[in-house]
């Protein structure tokens, strides 16, 4: 291993079931039982409507760049630079933070479709990130 890796990612807070989703290749977020809203990160209420039934689902990955910008200088040695840091608004609504990967960081425009796919960390961690849904 390198001499500065990513730090794996916290598990707490409600986070366990999203980083579970993400093992096995599924993107996860919370919904409000009793609204129906849709929200990223999970919380104990929801922001729409202040209900407390939420529910993880997997949603269908699939979403917008909302906005980014592309790291020059990489803080660990395992993230190649350059990279994309990526806003992605979500089919569903919520906006997540991730990468973009597997397109030039000068081709990555917003309100470009992107779907998500799963890198591997280690650890069995698996990173949500997301590809151009249009051949970018």
């Amino acid at each position: 291993m390198m001499g500065n890796p990513r730090p794996l990612p916290e598990a707490d807070n409600g986070a366990a079931a999203f980083w579970e989703g993400a093992r096995r290749g599924e993107l996860l977020v919370q919904r409000c039982d009793d609204c129906g809203n849709h929200q990223h990160y999970a919380r104990p209420f929801c922001v729409a409507c202040r209900g407390r039934r939420l529910t993880m689902v997997p949603v269908g990955g699939r979403g917008v760049l909302h906005s980014f910008t592309v790291v020059h200088r990489a803080p660990f040695d395992d993230l190649p630079a350059p990279y994309v840091v990526a806003l992605v608004r979500l089919q569903e609504g919520p906006t997540i933070l991730s990468h973009l990967v597997g397109c030039d960081p000068a081709a990555a425009r917003c309100d470009m479709p992107v779907r998500v796919d799963f890198q591997p960390l280690r650890d069995g961690v698996m990173l949500p990130v997301f590809r151009s849904a249009d051949g970018a």
